[in-house]
């Protein structure tokens, strides 16, 4: 009998992003500003970062500031202008006032605010805005909660946490990406080449802790998720690439 075929989804070809809307269907990272908000800032204060950037995903929705306060609302884009509509009700409108490669100036007007952003384009790509990891539903993990959760809810947000970096690593696999930025996303893995391992109690990220209603909790989720590691399962030893594997 022949052998069946590899399906594995990071072996399929990626479509070619060849119109204006595909082409912005990526992580875009804010580069320089000119009259920013305080949420299109740089910051880094006790191992808390602030990245800003926007995300636009296929199917109309887009995020701002994905590594900090996110917010997310719905875009249209019309020749030059990107409206948006944020899910608080405000509205801007994105002018795209050059792109060139990987490179994109935009000026947000909102209100009676006007903001240059300069942006460099991550050139990853989800197809599939349901298996994009910024999405609102593969972000609910990221969310604090108002209560102290149980041990099955815990599970819940650590089985978030997991799709969430899974989708992550498929976009930059199918992406044919040769650098993975995990700068300012909230985890307690500690990522390198062939290998992961847990953070140490004393020093989980910070952003990673505010996930989770107390310090305690945040604990007890990495407790869970070390415990998860230390099983034995059975690795395929011939494919060199170890992201192919999640």
């Amino acid at each position: 009998m022949p052998e069946p075929k590899n399906e594995k989804l990071v072996d399929q070809p990626l479509p070619e992003r060849k119109d204006a809307f595909h082409q912005l269907c990526q992580y875009w990272e804010v580069a320089d500003a000119e009259r920013p908000t305080y949420r299109d800032l740089n910051e880094h204060k006790d191992a808390v970062y602030n990245i800003p950037g926007i995300v636009f995903m296929t199917d109309s929705t887009f995020l701002e500031n994905p590594k900090a306060a996110m917010r997310y609302g719905k875009f249209a884009l019309k020749g030059k202008e990107i409206n948006a509509q944020f899910d608080d009700g405000k509205n801007s409108v994105y002018t795209i006032q050059e792109k060139q490669g990987n490179t994109m100036t935009l000026k947000r007007s909102e209100k009676d605010q006007s903001t240059i952003l300069y942006l460099k384009g991550s050139e990853v790509f989800w197809p599939d805005a349901n298996k994009n990891p910024y999405n609102k539903i593969n972000s609910e993990w990221r969310t604090k909660p108002n209560k102290r959760e149980s041990e099955v809810e815990l599970k819940e947000r650590l089985k978030g946490c997991i799709q969430f970096y899974q989708y992550f690593f498929t976009g930059y696999v199918e992406s044919k990406s040769t650098e993975i930025d995990f700068s300012g996303l909230p985890s307690c893995f500690k990522w390198y080449q062939g290998g992961i391992f847990v953070q140490n109690e004393k020093k989980l990220d910070k952003k990673w802790i505010d996930c989770f209603y107390s310090e305690d909790q945040a604990l007890q989720a990495r407790q869970i998720i070390e415990d998860a590691l230390s099983k034995k399962y059975d690795w395929d030893t011939t494919e060199r690439n170890w992201i192919k594997q999640l």
